[in-house]
């Protein structure tokens, strides 16, 4: 009994939490997103845009007309990048970040890009994940 409450709870939870994401425009972005999109995206079409409330927090979405999937902030700071076909941009990550994905695996792209601001995941196209600290030293492989 105790099973069908928790996932019942969790299966009213999910669709009221799913029920506060809502598209907006390009405009309604805070500042910084749209410096950052303008800055690296200019010339890629813009698909989508949805703002996501959870509780006091809200996230920005962005899908791009060539596939790439950008998650921002409340104060629009990108703190993921994500592709299913082809590679987040080079110039989008930190240049260290770069080096050390070239470095230590040539043959392999990045796939997702994610900063907490704690630490900086990067996922690699053959599942890898590298892990780096804020001082961008690669600090765990995960294969």
């Amino acid at each position: 009994m105790r099973r069908i409450a928790t996932l019942l709870a969790a299966v009213l939870l999910t669709i009221n939490v799913s029920a506060d994401d809502r598209h907006i425009t390009f405009g309604e972005l805070p500042k910084n997103a749209k410096v950052f999109v303008l800055t690296y995206f200019k010339d890629t079409p813009i698909k989508e845009v949805v703002i996501e409330r959870r509780a006091s927090l809200a996230q920005y979405e962005l899908e791009l007309g060539n596939g790439l999937k950008l998650q921002f902030d409340r104060m629009g700071f990108c703190t993921e990048i994500s592709t299913k076909h082809g590679a987040v941009p080079a110039e989008v990550m930190p240049k260290k970040i770069v080096d050390a994905v070239k470095k230590h695996f040539p043959q392999h792209h990045v796939k997702k890009f994610e900063n907490n601001g704690r630490m900086y995941e990067v996922e690699l196209d053959n599942d890898v994940v590298l892990t780096f600290s804020k001082t961008f030293r690669l600090v765990d492989v995960d294969e």
